[in-house]
């Protein structure tokens, strides 16, 4: 059964306002709705999906579409013999995630970003990077969940969303 892990909301909201004023950006707000909206949907991604990362491509009730990055983290595995030399026992724990990484980690896609030509890198992603620091987004929320098998995954929701094709996440 999928386990509720309780976030941070503060580190959240500090990690992704000071990656923003690199850029310039304002801060964002933090939402109790889309927190709200992305613990219902880390909760589908937990139970119904086996903890794969797909995208809800939801809207927000009453308000529109938002944007959403996805983070995940596998379980910790120890392998150790029984008693005897034939037979092993395999533990899985949770990892211990600070509740800053998942928005650092999404921003650390900044080097496969032109940000002349508003594309990726060729093989690479950079629409979480871009999504983190899009200057349109005023408020974000998120949850997290413990997979049966002890990984992990995270969902930041925000609004407006970004990551529109032909504009570029912030004025240069």
């Amino acid at each position: 059964m999928a386990d509720f892990m309780e976030v941070d909301e503060s580190k959240i909201l500090d990690r992704h306002n000071t990656l923003r004023a690199q850029h310039f950006d304002a801060p964002l707000k933090y939402s109790t709705a889309l927190e709200k909206s992305s613990k219902k949907w880390a909760l589908h991604l937990a139970q119904k999906e086996g903890c794969r990362m797909v995208h809800s491509h939801g809207k927000l009730e009453g308000r529109g579409v938002y944007g959403e990055n996805l983070f995940w983290a596998s379980a910790r595995v120890q392998k150790s013999k029984k008693s005897t030399d034939k037979e092993w026992t395999i533990t899985r724990s949770s990892q211990d995630i600070d509740d800053a990484k998942p928005v650092q980690d999404w921003y650390d896609e900044i080097g496969f970003y032109n940000y002349d030509t508003g594309a990726c890198k060729a093989g690479e992603m950079c629409g979480h990077y871009t999504q983190v620091v899009w200057e349109n987004s005023e408020e974000v929320g998120c949850a997290a969940y413990q997979c049966d098998d002890k990984s992990q995954v995270w969902v930041c929701q925000y609004f407006p969303a970004g990551n529109y094709v032909g504009q570029k996440p912030f004025k240069k």
